[in-house]
């Protein structure tokens, strides 16, 4: 028999959200550690995010702020097209 876990517009956009936060984490961090050209990760990042002006700690913080209220949007757009079988429930084995 399936067990049907709740899975929310909150919950998932949170699950979402912290996801895409750590891989804005993972992507700053690669700046510090591997700089094939400083400029392009540096332009990406100003390209998508508001406010985002250099590799410090306030334009990480807006970047991931940013990140995770996107993943909000983003599944709030995922449900409003229908992408989703059940609107409050998923399906676990």
């Amino acid at each position: 028999m399936e067990k049907i876990l709740s899975c929310g517009y909150w919950k998932c956009a949170h699950r979402v959200g912290l996801f895409l936060a750590a891989l804005f984490v993972i992507c700053f961090g690669f700046h510090s550690v591997y700089q094939p050209d400083p400029e392009f990760l540096l332009k990406m990042f100003q390209s998508v995010y508001l406010g985002f002006t250099g590799m410090d700690l306030t334009s990480f913080l807006l970047g991931a702020i940013q990140t995770y209220i996107w993943a909000y949007i983003g599944v709030g757009i995922w449900y409003a097209v229908g992408c989703c079988h059940n609107w409050d429930q998923c399906q676990k084995e």
